[in-house]
This record gives C-alpha cells, sequence and structure tokens, in this order.
C-alpha cells in the first residue's frame, strides 16, 4: 500500500535527498518507463536495449565459480546499475574513468573526443540541475504496488496517512519523492477525524483505485496504523500532482544525449570499427561458457573454443597486450582462459562472438 514500509509505523523522511541515495531507482524508473512507453520519457533506445540494461546475472551461481580477481573488466548484471556509478562517478568528480585509458588511442578514439566533451558537458550541466532539484524535495516516502503505478499513471491523486511526525509541517506546494525516484507536489491538504471519513470525502477512486467498499479501504491502512493510532493523531490527506520539472525527466535528458555510444562508453566498452551500436558487455556467466564449449561440438576431435577462436581472431587488435599474451596453441590459449584469465583480458571478445 501506501503505507510507510512493509512492515508500517516508518517515520517519513524529511531530509535533503542525496543523488547517491536515488540513482540507481531513478535510472531503473526512467528506463521501465521507456519501456513501458509513459509519455514524456522518449530517451531514444529501444525497449530490448533498456530492458537488456535491466536484466539480471542469468546464472546466480557465477561468483562461486570463479576468484574475485577474474570479475575483474566486465561489469556485472543488472548494468543499469554499473551505468548509474558511473553517471554519479561523473557527476560527483567531473570526470570519467574509462577502463581502457592505458590503451594508446587509435584514430577511431580521437574521432569521439569532440563527442566526449559534449558528454561530459551534458552530464555535468543536467547533473547539477538534478542534483539541485533533490536538495528542494521537502519529504521521501515509501508506497506499494499498485499504488505507486497508480500514483506514477495519475490515477491516484490523494494520498492518506495517520498525520504524524513530519507529515504534520507539510504544506501546499511541497515536493514528495516517492520510492526514490517517482516526484509529485501538494497541491492542498485536508484533514480528517479518521480514514472512513477521509474515504468517503475524498471518494475511494482518487486516494485507493480499484477498492471496491470503504470498509475494505479502512482495512487496508488498518494494516499500518492502530485504531488508537488513528483517534489519537486524525487523518491527513494529500492532493498531490506531477510537477512540469522532475528528476526522472533530467535524468531522462541524460540518457537520450549520450544514447548507445555513451552508454557503452560508461560501461566500459571500446568502441572499433565493428562495434554494434546497441551492444551490451554480456553477463559474465555467458562469456564465461563461450570458452568452455567447442566451437564445433559436431568434431570430436575440436579443442577450439568459441571464446579462444574470438581470441585468436582478434589477436591483432591486442596492442600493449591489452588482452594478455597471446602466445601458444589452442589448447593453451583455451586452458588459459579456463584456468583463471581475468574478465578484463576476455572483455572485447565476448562481444565478438556475438557479432
Amino acid at each position: 500500500m501506501e503505507g510507510e514500509s512493509a512492515s508500517g509505523g516508518s517515520s517519513p523522511v524529511a531530509s535533503h535527498v542525496q543523488l547517491s541515495d536515488c540513482i540507481e531507482e531513478l535510472l531503473k524508473f526512467v528506463l521501465q518507463s521507456s519501456i513501458d512507453g509513459t509519455p514524456g520519457l522518449d530517451i531514444g533506445l529501444s525497449k530490448d536495449y533498456c530492458s537488456g540494461l535491466l536484466k539480471d546475472e542469468p546464472s546466480s551461481d557465477i561468483h562461486i565459480l570463479l576468484a574475485p580477481h577474474i570479475y575483474q573488466g566486465v561489469p556485472p548484471y543488472p548494468l543499469y546499475k554499473c551505468l548509474a556509478s558511473a553517471l554519479l562517478q561523473f557527476i560527483t568528480s567531473g570526470c570519467f574513468c574509462w577502463t581502457y585509458e592505458e590503451v594508446p588511442l587509435n584514430c577511431e578514439d580521437i574521432s569521439l573526443i569532440q563527442t566526449e566533451e559534449k558528454w561530459k558537458k551534458l552530464i555535468l550541466d543536467k547533473g547539477s540541475e538534478l542534483k539541485n532539484m533533490l536538495k528542494s524535495i521537502n519529504l521521501e516516502l515509501h508506497v506499494q504496488e499498485p499504488f505507486f503505478s497508480q500514483l506514477n499513471d495519475g490515477v491516484k491523486t490523494i494520498e492518506g496517512r495517520c498525520s504524524v511526525d513530519n507529515y504534520n509541517r507539510i504544506q501546499s506546494g511541497a515536493l514528495i519523492l516517492f520510492n526514490k525516484c517517482l516526484l509529485s507536489e501538494v497541491q492542498d491538504i485536508h484533514h480528517y477525524a479518521s480514514f472512513m471519513e477521509m474515504l468517503e470525502a475524498e471518494g475511494l477512486e482518487k486516494v485507493l483505485p480499484g477498492v471496491v467498499t470503504i470498509q475494505e479501504g479502512v482495512q487496508i491502512y488498518r494494516k499500518f496504523y492502530t485504531e488508537e493510532k488513528e483517534r489519537s493523531n486524525g487523518v491527513i490527506a494529500l492532493c498531490i500532482c506531477r510537477p512540469a520539472t522532475r528528476p526522472d525527466i533530467v535524468l531522462a535528458e541524460i540518457i537520450s544525449g549520450l544514447s548507445y555510444d555513451g552508454i557503452q562508453r560508461l560501461l566500459g566498452l571500446k568502441k572499433t570499427a565493428g562495434t554494434i551500436s546497441e551492444a551490451l558487455p554480456p553477463a559474465r556467466s555467458t562469456l564465461l561458457s563461450s570458452f568452455m564449449l567447442p566451437h564445433k561440438s559436431n568434431v570430436k576431435s575440436c579443442t577450439l573454443t568459441d571464446g579462444a577462436r574470438a581470441l585468436a581472431k582478434h589477436g591483432n587488435r591486442n596492442s600493449s597486450n591489452y588482452w594478455g599474451k597471446l602466445e601458444g596453441n589452442v589448447r593453451r590459449i583455451s586452458g588459459a582462459v579456463r584456468g583463471g584469465w581475468s574478465f578484463k583480458e576476455m572483455e572485447a571478445l565476448g562481444l565478438a562472438l556475438f557479432m
């Protein structure tokens, strides 16, 4: 519900919202809104690409199979968390940290310098706007489904709470951040003696859409507030709307400006002539399995794995031993990979497998 938490009874948070505390949920919200086709949040990315950023690691046992040092180089799933972290780092420090800085620039990299400068300006400008917007938030609340989706859709326009703690200090014009991603503005405030009185006056369709009877609505609130607490403090109805300027819109503008190339950069992918524009780093389990399976399973004597084939195929790009040493035959290379090569040494190879 609507309640303050699954267990009920926690107080609303009234303090400046830190970007570090909400950027993951905010980015997740923007990506999901784009998938759902929410008006005003067109970020210019395909639904499949957004879904890929939200996708969890296919194999939950990958951390058991490998030593920690082998994880280096490929971001863990879900990728949106890595993207959020990279954005936060740049907004905070003002500089990018590419994973391939030690690799000499080629003509393809140099041609992107101007584009990267535009990305930096975009993130700095919009990032500053985002931080200032978060500073103006008066209250943080948590709302459970389906009521959160109803708030987002504009169907639910009144938030009912027991009039305790920071609720008593809310005024018209106050900004409330729901679930660390959805910003609403308080238009008006109505006070009532009980939830039943509030539901009768405001209407179920505005407060608890989908709930059939007032008695059923009262029972929903009873999960979070006792009758004694309700009688002692009274009830407050917050009439809310979506403001024109919101954190999700600002973040959507950043993502739209970065587009596929910018997101790939932030996720540590090195762009080459053969890079697929909508490519994402493969899951760690997928990358590892490519070095376990034979390239031609129908050939009994085949010791060449898909990963080793890609390694040999792209060996000419191995400037400064970026992917490690490529000495030895196919059997030795495959064995070295299975024996514990880091993901940094296999990072770009995984993409080659799916090109």
